[in-house]
């Protein structure tokens, strides 16, 4: 029989501190991937972060290219962007963050994907292999480049109609599709994006990005066992994502199903020091009775971000788990 989780009150304001706060805390270092002529890819591209050797997050860029990581500390970062695998190679670049002061914040740096020997940047305008099908039509692409534009400078809603009238225009558009589904997710239209995102998955399912959005929402509309499948896919096709043994963990853990949620987690963490990582594992374990274990989790989640604006909640947490311990 399935359990689901009876979560302490502690945890509970913990876990939505976290979930509300997860890009606050210590110095951000944020950029955007773009192609040689200054555009956006037009699907997401993985970009990874890198201190002394050792990988520290990993995220996707939004629609305009965008990333962001928040809680680093001073030092020298390696930045790298992932390749296609078609037209343009990992690309890897360094970035500096010399903070003064105790203030947290922000740099920018931004990376220029990289043409793979004897390929040629696609023409001005056009952000996709796709859009270079001579079975789009102009007009398709007018409104999908547009609808690019609005999103890049958050108008969720008028990139939405774009990003329709495309589609409309050109239904086998998948870009499309993915980008009004990611547009959907801003603005809170979970229903609608879970359909764009699996309409994204029948056009390409051999692409990861489309199974992680979908699979994502579904955890954010807490339909956690139909999130599972697409997780599982997307990790099938993208086997370093920390975002989907994430998102899978957290399914996991809210079906009851530790074991599996517990792995994932860890995976996750491992991958790409995704702070709500430790959160979930310091939830698992109290619920396991492992009060000991919990406390490690999150602990290491203080050491990872020692500046970070959840530090009172978490720090509230460790000492209601070693009551526990001592008794």
């Amino acid at each position: 029989m399935t359990r689901f989780p009876v979560i302490p009150a502690f945890f509970v304001s913990v876990l939505v501190f976290v979930g509300s706060a997860f890009a606050q805390g210590g110095h951000v270092l944020q950029g955007r991937v773009i192609l040689p002529n200054g555009t956006s890819p037009a699907n997401p591209v993985k970009v990874t972060l890198t201190f002394n050797g050792a990988r520290v997050f990993e995220v996707f860029t939004d629609l305009s290219g965008h990333f962001s990581f928040a809680g680093l500390r001073r030092g020298t970062y390696q930045l790298t962007a992932e390749g296609d695998g078609e037209t343009f190679e990992n690309t890897t670049v360094y970035a500096d963050v010399v903070a003064f002061g105790s203030a947290p914040q922000i740099f920018t740096q931004n990376i220029s994907l990289r043409l793979k020997a004897g390929k040629r940047l696609p023409p001005a305008g056009l952000v996709s292999l796709e859009e270079m099908d001579p079975n789009v039509p102009e007009s398709a692409r007018k409104e999908y480049q547009k609808g690019v534009k609005d999103a890049d400078e958050d108008r969720p809603g008028n990139a939405i109609r774009h990003f329709r009238e495309a589609i409309k225009l050109y239904p086998p558009m998948y870009a499309a599709h993915l980008a009004l589904a990611d547009q959907q997710v801003k603005l809170q239209q979970y229903d609608d994006a879970v359909n764009s995102y699996k309409k994204s998955i029948e056009l390409k399912p051999d692409k990861a990005a489309p199974y992680v959005g979908l699979g994502v929402t579904l955890v954010k509309q807490k339909r956690y066992g139909e999130a599972i499948p697409a997780l599982t896919r997307s990790l099938e096709i993208e086997k370093q994502s920390s975002t989907s043994f994430l998102f899978l963990g957290i399914a996991e853990f809210q079906l009851g199903d530790y074991q599996p949620a517990e792995t994932n987690l860890q995976r996750s963490y491992e991958i790409g020091k995704q702070p709500l990582a430790n959160i979930y594992l310091a939830s698992l374990y109290e619920q396991t009775g492992e009060p000991a274990k919990a406390i490690e989790r999150l602990e290491a989640f203080l050491k990872d971000n020692p500046k970070d604006a959840r530090s009172t909640q978490v720090r509230e947490a460790i000492e209601k788990l070693r009551k526990k311990v001592s008794h």
